[in-house]
């Protein structure tokens, strides 16, 4: 007997798209991930700066832009992530979305700390020569 339907396409249909509310967990997780990273680059960026002879001062500044910019721009992100999740349909369209965030979120994590620093040593340096 024959079916009017054709026959049947194991695996040749289109993928499901994932859960919309794993999205705001995942970002959770990688402004996490990237926060610590960006800390540690800092560290490092500065302790080698002041062992290089950069002022003293220049921990505090890393401080202030550690607490200041870093921390609030990874918690605005993932709170905006919370609530799309939360409200959003899962689509191909907020997956990429997603994945365009994320890639903003570790470029800007493991840019900044490297511009910034030697933004600094250039700054301190430019600041010396005029002074001496």
């Amino acid at each position: 007997m024959a079916s009017t339907f054709g026959p049947r396409l194991i695996g040749r249909s289109t993928p499901s798209v994932p859960a919309a509310r794993s999205l705001g967990r995942r970002m959770t997780f990688h402004a996490a991930a990237a926060l610590l990273v960006f800390a540690a680059l800092q560290v490092w960026l500065v302790s080698s700066a002041i062992a290089a002879g950069a002022p003293s001062a220049l921990i505090i500044v890393a401080l202030v832009i550690l607490l200041a910019l870093g921390v609030p721009a990874a918690r605005i992100t993932e709170r905006r992530w919370y609530h799309l999740s939360r409200q959003a349909l899962a689509s191909w369209g907020l997956h990429a979305r997603f994945r365009r965030d994320v890639r903003r979120l570790w470029l800007a994590a493991l840019a900044l700390p490297f511009l910034w620093v030697s933004g600094a040593m250039a700054a301190t340096d430019a600041l010396a020569a005029i002074a001496g």
